[in-house]
């Protein structure tokens, strides 16, 4: 069976169900994360839906049951995707672009390491499912992505600086989306050349920009230090690494952030000071995490943490540039994280009592 055979196939599958007259499309709607299933009984499931009335309200973050009239159009979507994977040979993440929209695939599954038999034997005949997350491949602005004025202000100038920028969240809380409007914005204000490594990259950044240009390489997860590595011989201005997730990766990222660019990277966390406590344990890994607090504490300008409540976004923002930035860069280097909450309160009370300058 050939690959487009093998695509029409399943979007058959999926489309069993479809109301041959009534139709609509997935674009005409909203939502964060849609789950395709090669299994035609499988329900289309999506997340965070809005543009719709999907009747009887459900918990916030249980993924929603999308009508009928939307299976014929997902079954489009499922057979590009089928046939995206196979051409790229079995890939389990990667992007792809559909009626306008961008998403990134992830099949749900094992990696390939971790299975007991051969995947190649089991590619056709076995049921896949996967979880498409929707890309906004607009370029938004920070103001327009719901930052404060006050927040997206500030970390916009960071683009003139040199050092690390970590932004912070839960799943699906917008780091990316975040973080690649950041980057636009650097490179649109201070000029330079911006350089992405993401495994897959998620955003449409790459082009030529009024001031400068932005590079996005695509690398696998386990090859990430090595690209960063092998990045610093492209004289960028800013690198933007898609997430920390390992030691290897973190070490040559505060080593890229103490030479001179300005990096920018996302990080899982539920809050903004326990993010740099998971920055601080994916550097140091199983040793001593002394040289590693060292590092962070010598190069960190300021970390955003955010998350997405009923649509609407909430943000922290943690600054290493006001007045009190010595002594909170001594408390990391000491490894007393926890001490930093009461200067994140501090520049919080300030900012709401609308002393923002004050609290950077």
């Amino acid at each position: 069976m050939s690959d487009v055979q093998h695509g029409a196939t399943v979007g058959a599958g999926i489309a069993a169900r479809a109301t041959p007259v009534m139709t609509a499309r997935l674009s005409e709607i909203s939502f964060s994360d849609i789950y395709l299933s090669t299994d035609p009984q499988a329900p289309l499931l999506a997340l965070n839906v809005t543009g719709i009335n999907l009747g009887v309200a459900g918990l916030e973050r249980a993924p929603r049951s999308l009508p009928d009239i939307f299976r014929a159009d997902a079954a489009n979507l499922l057979a590009e995707v089928e046939r995206k994977w196979a051409a790229e040979r079995f890939l389990p993440e990667f992007t792809h672009a559909f009626d306008g929209v961008r998403y990134r695939c992830s099949q749900i599954s094992a990696p390939v390491s971790m299975t007991a038999e051969p995947r190649e034997s089991t590619r056709v005949g076995d049921r896949r499912n996967w979880c498409l997350r929707r890309i906004d491949a607009a370029q938004m602005s920070l103001a327009a992505l719901g930052l404060p004025s006050w927040c997206a202000e500030e970390i916009t100038g960071l683009g003139a600086s040199s050092g690390l920028l970590l932004v912070a969240g839960a799943f699906a809380s917008g780091k990316t989306t975040t973080s690649a409007a950041c980057l636009r914005q650097w490179v649109d204000k201070h000029g330079g050349v911006g350089v992405t490594i993401e495994d897959p990259p998620e955003k449409m950044l790459e082009g030529y920009y009024e001031g400068g240009q932005i590079y996005q390489i695509a690398v696998r997860d386990n090859a990430v230090a090595d690209a960063i590595r092998a990045s610093r011989r492209w004289a960028y201005r800013y690198l933007f690494l898609g997430e920390v997730r390992d030691q290897t990766g973190a070490e040559e990222l505060l080593q890229i952030a103490l030479g001179g660019p300005m990096v920018l990277t996302t990080i899982h966390a539920a809050g903004a000071v326990e993010a740099l406590m998971a920055l601080s344990k994916f550097g140091a890994g199983r040793g001593g995490a002394e040289a590693v607090n060292d590092r962070i504490a010598a190069c960190v300008l300021g970390v955003v943490w955010q998350s997405i409540t009923k649509g609407r976004l909430e943000v922290q923002y943690l600054s290493f540039r006001g007045r009190n930035a010595a002594a909170m860069r001594t408390k990391i280097s000491d490894g007393r994280f926890r001490l930093l909450r009461e200067d994140l309160a501090f520049q919080t009370n300030l900012r709401n009592l609308g002393r923002f300058a004050e609290s950077f």
